[in-house]
């Protein structure tokens, strides 16, 4: 086996999005060497943990999300939530879209709404009292993530 690259490659490496096991192949090494790795480096998974919380709210197998993961709209979306997870790998770009999107639901008083057979499926909607300070309409009856993915979604402690 060969060693994994030091440091700076291995987060250059995440930073172009692949993966533990497409960077375990590469080097030939396990994914769990990688995975230790990336942790002890202190590197987190935003992307990951972003499309996780939307697979809770949205599982694309039931709603086609897959289908309008290009849409801005989401792309703010997920921007926002890297920046309240305090990715340290955003770009300016995505620093705008992250605050773009809070302005938006800011001054309109609004949360994003998903609904895949809608014209817009990514629209915003007045807030409802049901939506608390939440930045998205949680979908009824689906289980809300816990601890800083959830604090990610709730605007509280910044309004």
């Amino acid at each position: 086996m060969t060693k994994l690259p030091p440091h700076s490659e291995l987060q250059e490496l995440y930073r172009n999005g692949l993966s533990d096991a497409e960077i375990a192949k590469i080097f030939d090494v396990t994914v769990q060497a990688v995975n230790a790795r990336r942790v002890a480096m202190g590197l987190r998974k935003y992307r990951q943990m972003v499309t996780g919380v939307c697979e809770m709210a949205w599982p694309a197998a039931e709603t086609r999300r897959g289908d309008f993961v290009h849409l801005n709209r989401y792309r703010d979306l997920g921007c926002f939530l890297r920046w309240r997870l305090g990715d340290p790998e955003m770009t300016a770009n995505q620093k705008r879209g992250a605050e773009r999107f809070e302005r938006t639901i800011r001054e309109g008083n609004c949360v994003l709404d998903f609904q895949p057979d809608s014209n817009e499926p990514w629209s915003f909607v007045p807030r409802e009292e049901s939506d608390g300070h939440m930045v998205i309409r949680w979908p009824e009856g689906r289980a809300l993530p816990e601890g800083e993915l959830r604090d990610a979604l709730d605007l509280a402690s910044r309004l």
